[in-house]
């Protein structure tokens, strides 16, 4: 009945005499008190009937696969070039003109200290020169897990590491390589992902910053984790893109276990009660959506208290490059900058070469490991076409960015002002006054020191009573919140152990307590005095000497310096 009802309005629509006494049978309808309105497409339309109802129109079911698409579009390009913009040590970012490095590209696949029995490592894991690496291990039988494997191998994993050791660019590389993939359906995304089964190769990823969603539970009044905290922050996140059409679908990929969730920094979450909340919410979202892979990052110190580690998660610790690694990386970065047009083919070529060379001098080669610090040292060559030879220049802006650019790097994307800048301006405190401070811990830090690579330790009474004296109330919960700033995000000060600090590499003190020495007054006499003292001093004197004369521009001291330590003979005087 229903059919022929149809054909006959087919029939009758085909004239304009027709349509029009249709269209002024549906607004009759509409206007009774009962019946019901039917104006376009059946199927895509909802029907309400009852007393005083009129038309209403539906809307048709978004498909499923194209919202996915492109959610994962979206997430693609958010995650495909290095977050180097912004970074202004000097205008040496090489991306300043809107020419972005690809991070797939400069990407070298990380290592974590776990090892597995060698006849299990995928040959595509590593380069064509790593067996000879692990030949002189001192397990002959086995090999480094790579991060990737950690993660193919494990449906629930920590990922830990120290700053600066890859832990978020890890997570960004994969979930740039698994939305491509969904994007393109091509091969070559997944290759980057070697030993990623084909049975997920469409799994969809979500990336969170736990941050983030520290600060929004924080505006929810939620005294209580449940699973439900976590995905209605994604789907707010969603809504803020106009992604609203992806909710539906994205959950039931989740209920599928056709999702790996990646969330970042745990270590990062501001107090300890929100840290609290966050890993009960993570550990609720686990066991909701057992079936979909998660991976959780951690600064590896943050996560020893057995107290704050997420259950039923195994965890594995990234290590440092290697020296196949930095090779690696050195090539990739300047292979892309010729890409870009940055360079000619013979002029990354040769850039490699000398930036290869740069760091195994024996004062960078310490620094190098660190992938981070790795990368400042390859945003200075580039601006430069070389390192600086004098040391000075090259350990005053990698300070700089590890204390500030780092910093603003990760809260620009928010569009938050970094909580060091801010508590800063709270204390109507400046950039030089946070400086002072730690040219004075280093300073102090390395009397304590002996000679060797070692760093002195610093207490944290000791770091709070300096950060106190900076606010003009001497206010301690001002000094709490700067040193929990200070050792989560800076990367310039370590928390070794529990209320115990230090600077990342002894050159780091060196060159702090170098720029506390350059800045006294008597300068001279007591930079005189300290190398005397032996071989303990002698860097901290060299690195003053550079700042001053190379950040500074001030000679006037260095002359005095050497005037004391090569006085006039008295004969001369007599002569003279």
């Amino acid at each position: 009945m229903v059919s022929r009802f149809r054909q006959w309005l087919r029939r009758l629509s085909a004239s304009p005499a027709g349509a029009e006494a249709i269209a002024q049978g549906t607004e009759a309808i509409a206007t009774e008190t009962r019946g019901v309105g039917v104006q376009g497409n059946v199927q895509t339309s909802v029907i309400i009937t009852g007393d005083g109802n009129t038309i209403h129109h539906g809307a048709a079911r978004p498909d499923p696969a194209a919202a996915l698409a492109t959610y994962c579009r979206t997430l693609a390009t958010s995650c495909r070039h290095l977050p180097l913009r912004g970074v202004d040590i000097h205008a040496s970012d090489p991306t300043a003109d809107q020419r972005r490095l690809d991070l797939a590209q400069v990407y070298v696949a990380l290592r974590t200290t776990a090892r597995m029995p060698r006849a299990d490592v995928d040959p595509r894991q590593h380069s064509q020169r790593q067996p000879h690496v692990i030949e002189l291990t001192a397990e002959a039988d086995s090999a480094p897990l790579s991060a990737l494997e950690a993660v193919v191998r494990h449906q629930r994993l920590v990922l830990l590491g120290d700053p600066g050791s890859g832990k978020s660019t890890f997570l960004t590389h994969l979930a740039l390589c698994l939305a491509a993939h969904i994007v393109a359906s091509q091969a070559g995304w997944l290759a980057r992902l070697p030993g990623w089964s084909p049975h997920e190769a469409h799994s969809v990823p979500i990336l969170v910053v736990l941050r983030d969603f520290a600060r929004w539970l924080s505006t929810t009044g939620v005294t209580q984790a449940a699973p439900r905290h976590l995905w209605d922050f994604i789907v707010t996140g969603l809504a803020a893109q106009k992604l609203e059409n992806v909710a539906e679908p994205l959950q039931e990929a989740l209920e599928q276990g056709r999702v790996v969730l990646l969330l970042d920094g745990l270590d990062e979450i501001p107090t300890l009660a929100q840290r609290d909340l966050v890993r009960g919410a993570v550990a609720a979202y686990a066991t909701r959506y057992a079936r979909s892979r998660l991976v959780v990052t951690c600064r590896t110190l943050s996560y020893q208290d057995p107290a704050g580690q997420l259950p039923d998660m195994p965890a594995v610790t990234l290590a440092a490059f290697d020296e196949v690694q930095i090779d690696d990386f050195i090539v990739a970065w300047d292979t892309e900058l010729s890409h870009m047009g940055a360079l000619t083919g013979e002029e990354a070529s040769g850039l490699a070469q000398r930036l290869r060379q740069a760091v195994h001098r024996p004062d960078l080669w310490r620094l190098a490991p660190n992938p981070l610090l790795l990368t400042v040292m390859a945003l200075v060559h580039t601006h430069r076409n070389r390192l600086p030879e004098a040391r000075a220049l090259l350990y005053e802006e990698t300070v700089n960015f590890l204390l500030w650019h780092w910093e603003d790097l990760k809260f620009s994307s928010a569009g938050n002002v970094p909580r060091l800048r801010h508590l800063l301006e709270q204390a109507e405190r400046t950039d030089t006054d946070l400086r002072g401070v730690l040219w004075r811990l280093a300073f102090d830090a390395h009397h304590a020191s002996g000679e060797g690579d070692e760093v002195a330790d610093i207490g944290e009474w000791q770091l709070q009573k300096c950060l106190v004296a900076l606010h003009p109330d001497e206010s301690h919960d001002w000094a709490r919140q700067m040193l929990e700033t200070m050792k989560m995000r800076a990367g310039l000060l370590l928390e070794r152990a529990p209320e115990v600090y230090a600077f990342p590499h002894r050159t780091f003190q060196e060159y702090l307590a170098g720029a506390y020495l350059a800045a006294q007054g008597d300068f001279a006499r007591q930079a005189a005095q300290l190398a005397a003292q032996g071989a303990t001093w002698r860097e901290v004197v060299l690195l003053g000497v550079g700042r001053l004369v190379h950040v500074s521009g001030d000679t006037d001291k260095p002359l005095a310096l050497a005037g004391e330590l090569c006085p006039e003979h008295p004969a001369a005087t007599e002569v003279a």
